[in-house]
This record gives structure tokens, sequence and C-alpha cells, in this order.
């Protein structure tokens, strides 16, 4: 009885908290990737396709015929590019994982840089060509998150979930993940491409539209915050921005990113550590409660908003992205160079191998302002 009450409770505990894979891993890639893998198995499959010259809609009419066909694209005769072999690879793992330690162990796949409907029925088709979907019984084995990221992403997001989810076979796989569609939101990147008032109104706007549009279609929305840290990333007392979401974003959950230097912080001392979870479910708690409220803003509010966002879009997209040489002052005053060789980071500190402020990832961004003292991401256009 001791024992059962002591270690073994203890052991049981754990298992149940973090199964037999400790913690969970997310799939994360562009979706530029995406689109040039499909294109390569689709040019081997079917020659003369010409996938990457199609428009959207024959991308969505082709992206479904071959997700729903029983037969895979890849073949073992074909030698592929490395970045394709290395994406097909990848998701073989990710299934791998799921037979040994359950599909808690990797849950999602992000698409970074969504834009469309066919990026996500692109990481269908290939989810299929690796066994983590099957069309026969409409099975998903993980779940497909677009990103939406950039300032005009955000405003097109709605309009880009409804066309997905007005799509009958894309409804029936997510029959199989509880009728739930994740979304994620970029704070750091919408940020970089717009400025800080900007950003967040524009991600304000699209939550409200993302809301709208799941109650019409009668899915869940569960919203991923990619945000955290500085200011210039989305930063900010968890409690206040849980409680800020708009009516009927929190929907007794949500998801967020800790940003790995803000970890330690927060996480670093038990005591701390669950203080700060206490605040993350307490806010949940309370913004889903409240969840039927109904916005209460003046129209003038969201008129005078709409007019301070635009102008100050303008005044940040006239200095980082029209003025003469700011690029040239933002290398030389900056340590961007300096910490694109660290060894430090998840990713490359640019998209691209060629240098443009437009293809720096958000995180080395905001990180070469902080050292040199000067917080640009987190006011300029509105400061």
């Amino acid at each position: 009885t001791a024992l059962a009450r002591g270690r073994l409770r203890r052991l049981r505990r754990a298992v149940s908290v973090f199964g037999f894979h400790l913690a969970p891993i997310d799939l994360r890639q562009n979706s530029d990737v995406h689109e040039r893998v499909v294109a390569e198995l689709l040019e081997h499959a079917h020659p003369g396709t010409a996938y990457l010259s199609l428009d959207e809609a024959a991308r969505i009419a082709l992206l479904r015929k071959e997700i729903a066909s029983s037969r895979t694209l890849h073949s073992p005769f074909v030698t592929y590019s490395q970045e394709t072999t290395d994406e097909l690879a990848i998701l073989r793992v990710a299934r791998d994982a799921h037979r040994r330690f359950g599909p808690a162990a990797v849950p999602n796949c992000i698409i970074s840089k969504a834009e469309g409907v066919s990026d996500v029925l692109e990481v269908a088709l290939l989810l299929k060509e690796s066994g983590l979907l099957d069309p026969r019984k409409g099975r998903l084995a993980v779940n497909i998150v677009p990103l939406f990221e950039t300032i005009a992403d955000l405003e097109a997001s709605a309009e880009v979930m409804d066309g997905l989810l007005a799509l009958p076979d894309y409804r029936r796989l997510l029959e199989s993940r509880a009728q739930t569609q994740e979304v994620m939101l970029g704070y750091s990147d919408s940020n970089k491409d717009g400025g800080f008032l900007t950003s967040g109104w524009s991600l304000y706007k699209a939550e409200i539209a993302l809301v709208e549009t799941f109650r019409r279609h009668g899915l869940r929305l569960r919203l991923f915050h990619g945000r955290g840290g500085s200011v210039g990333r989305g930063g900010g007392p968890s409690y206040d921005a849980i409680l800020a979401q708009p009516a009927g974003a929190v929907q007794g959950q949500i998801r967020l990113t800790e940003q790995g230097e803000v970890i330690a912080a927060k996480y670093g001392n038990p005591e701390v550590g669950r203080r700060n979870l206490e605040v993350l479910v307490s806010a949940t708690l309370e913004a889903s409660l409240l969840a039927d409220r109904e916005a209460t803003a003046e129209p003038c509010w969201l008129t005078a908003m709409d007019e301070l966002s635009a102008t100050a879009f303008r005044a940040y997209r006239d200095l980082v992205y029209e003025t003469p040489g700011f690029e040239r002052y933002f290398r030389e005053s900056t340590v961007i160079d300096e910490i694109a060789h660290l060894n430090i980071g998840s990713r490359p500190s640019a998209r691209k191998q060629i240098f443009a402020i437009e293809d720096l990832r958000a995180i080395p961004w905001v990180f070469s302002w902080a050292q040199c003292r000067l917080m640009l991401p987190g006011w300029f256009g509105f400061g």
C-alpha cells in the first residue's frame, strides 16, 4: 500500500503527463520548401505537370486529386534532389516516432509563410506520402497548422481558412482531429513587416475574422500565438495578453510560445514556474468563461485604430524598406553579421543566402537592434 501511494503513484502520474516521449515535437517548414518538394514529386510521377506554373485554383484541384488517390507519388527508382530526400526522410522519422512512442510525440506540422489553401494541401499530400494521412479512412495523424506571418497574410488569413474549410475532403480529415483546426499567428514577423502598432492591430482583426469564419463552419478554432520575449516579438504580461483576446478566440484552450531567452526566468525556479503556469491557466479559464461577451468598442474607435495603423505602417515601411542606405546603416550599426555566424539558433538568420531585410528572420532582427540599444522594433511608427 505504501508503495502504491508513493513511488508507483508518482510513476503513473509521470507517464500520464509525459507519456513515453517526454515532450512533443512540432515539425515546422517554410511553405516554399513544401512547394518545391511537391513540384518535384509531381514532375517525376506525371512529366509535364509544371506545378510551379499553375495558378491557385489549378493547384488545389490537382492536390485534392492526388491526396484522394491511394497511389503514392514517390518512387524508389527515382533519384530526387537532396531537399526532397531530406523532407521526406523527416516525415518518415515522424511516422516512426508515432509507431514507437505514440501520436503525442509529434502532434503538429507547422507551415511557415502560409499564404493560400494550396500551402495546406501540399503538406497533406506529403503526409500521405509518408504514411501520416490515410485518404481511405479519412485519418490525419498530425495537425496541419498554417502560420500567417506578414501583414498581408494576416489580413487574408480568414479568407484562406474559409476556402480550406469549404473543401469536403479536408473537412473529413478534421473529423479525426476532434473537429479542431489550429492556426498559428506570427507576432515577430508581422512586427518586422509592418511595425509595432500595425502588427498588433492586424493580429487582433485577424482573430476576429477567424473566429467568425470557424463559427460559420461549425468547427473549433485553436489559436497558436507565436509571441513572447521582447516587446518587438509580441512579449508582455501573459495574463493581460490572454484576456485581451477577442470574444470567442479562447475556447478553453490556447497555445503560445515561450521564447528561449525567457524560459530560465519564468521556469528556472519551481515556485516561479508554478506561478507562471497558474497565471496561464487562470487567464485561459477567465477568457473562456467570458467568451460570450460581445465587443463593446465604439465604431469610431475602430475607425481611429484603422487610421492610426495605416499611418504607422506607412512611416515604418518608408524608413525600413524605402529609405536609401537604411540596410547599410542597419548592418554597420548593429551586430547582425556577427549574430548570423553564431551557432545558437534553431534556424539560419535569413531565409535566403542573399542579405535583405525582408528575408531576415525576426529573431536576429530584434536581437541585433537590442545589442546596439536602439529598440526600433518595439516602438517605431507609433512611438
